[in-house]
């Protein structure tokens, strides 16, 4: 679903609803490779995250990294910052479970394929992602730019459910939210 709304009460709205969880780790600002690192260091030493088996840390971990380099790569820059991509990464304890809270800017004609993947993954079992990402990997050479579309896909795997929303700011930017949960229990 697309809506649109002006930027202020969009990002109000956003963080109002994050805010009804236990935020463990938040990041806002401009996403390059050194921030992603320190932001890992940073999830990585804190007690709630410390208190989870290893398997479960993994599982945030990766799917924290994939999200990272998704807003990285992906993400639209904005008309005030030509060269910097703007984003949003909130930690969530939520009844015992995490949730990781993702938020960027896309340009408006990424929207429809990119509301077509997220859709086609979320229909996928996790018999058939794990065999998709398999195929992926040797049908696929690649690239420094592109992992073949396999973020998304692992985000999936490794998440227990995932949910996104898409709210056009402008003729040219969209906000773009992905909520991944991931229990803290045996997978």
């Amino acid at each position: 679903m697309v809506e649109t709304l002006d930027n202020g009460t969009l990002l109000y709205n956003w963080l109002k609803e994050c805010e009804k969880n236990h935020i463990i780790l938040s990041f806002k600002g401009d996403f390059n490779q050194d921030l992603v690192n320190a932001i890992l260091v940073l999830a990585e030493r804190g007690p709630e995250v410390q208190n989870s088996s290893t398997l479960v840390r993994s599982r945030v971990f990766s799917i924290l990294v994939e999200c990272m380099q998704n807003i990285r790569k992906y993400g639209a820059v904005t008309p005030q910052n030509r060269d910097l991509k703007p984003g949003i990464v909130i930690i969530c304890i939520k009844n015992g479970s995490y949730l990781i809270k993702t938020g960027n800017f896309v340009y408006n004609n990424e929207v429809p394929a990119l509301q077509e993947k997220l859709d086609k993954i979320k229909a996928y079992s996790k018999e058939e992602l794990k065999a998709i990402h398999k195929k992926v990997l040797s049908e696929t050479q690649l690239s420094e730019k592109s992992g073949a579309g396999l973020g998304l896909i692992s985000i999936a795997r490794k998440g227990d459910a995932f949910n996104y929303q898409f709210k056009k700011i402008d003729d040219g930017l969209t906000f773009y939210s992905l909520d991944i949960d991931v229990s803290n229990g045996p997978k």
